[in-house]
């Protein structure tokens, strides 16, 4: 195929994925239709087809879409903390909710998206699957972060790694539905720098 045809199936393939994370933002999962999808893409009524199979796997693309993003937010602020030569698990959680929290504020419209996929997770199989590995996967992370700040010293050794890292994704999660509800109503940093600091009290005093 020559390059400017897949070049123009790939630009084609994108604009459908962000007509349907506009649909989705606007009216949720199920009340939007593929017919929704491809007039606010402004193509045919069958275009969508010819890139995704159905409407679950554009709303799956969308979640790996957010991911992705998030992934690579996360990894650029963890390289510039090993760059400075930090390897304290503190500052790196810091910098991971911070992430969070400019990926949130930069893709406000995938995130109301990710929100309800999460909830979708429960009644559509194909998406509850790819939403049980995805947070399988942070609090395997975050845990195995929490384990390393136990070990260097940086929180008690009292502090229960899984629990706390089930509990900063349930925060994390929670505010992300808050700062939908309220825009700009609290400032990620600070709750970056409160929500370490509750880890650092986990079992006691510090």
């Amino acid at each position: 195929m020559p390059r400017l045809a897949v070049e123009a199936r790939e630009a084609r393939r994108e604009n459908i994925l962000r007509a349907a994370m506009r649909c989705f933002a606007r009216s949720g999962y199920y009340p939007t239709t593929v017919d929704d999808i491809a007039a606010e893409a402004g193509v045919s009524k069958g275009a969508p087809y010819v890139y995704f199979e159905s409407k679950e796997a554009l709303f799956q693309q969308l979640y790996d879409s957010w991911d992705c993003g998030l992934l690579a937010r996360i990894d650029a602020a963890l390289a510039r903390l090993r760059g400075l030569g930090s390897r304290s698990p503190s500052k790196a959680l810091v910098a991971i909710i911070d992430a969070v929290g400019a990926h949130v504020t930069e893709e406000a419209e995938l995130c109301r998206v990710l929100i309800e996929v999460r909830t979708q997770g429960a009644y559509v199989d194909a998406i509850a699957e790819r939403v049980r590995s995805s947070e399988a996967e942070a609090q395997r992370n975050l845990k195995q972060l929490i384990e390393a700040g136990i070990a260097c010293g940086e929180w008690p050794p009292e502090t229960d790694p899984d629990i706390q890292a089930r509990l900063i994704r349930a925060t994390l999660h929670g505010l992300m539905a808050e700062w939908h509800l309220s825009p700009g109503s609290f400032s990620w940093e600070e709750v970056a720098r409160v929500v370490t600091a509750r880890v650092g009290g986990a079992g006691g005093e510090r």
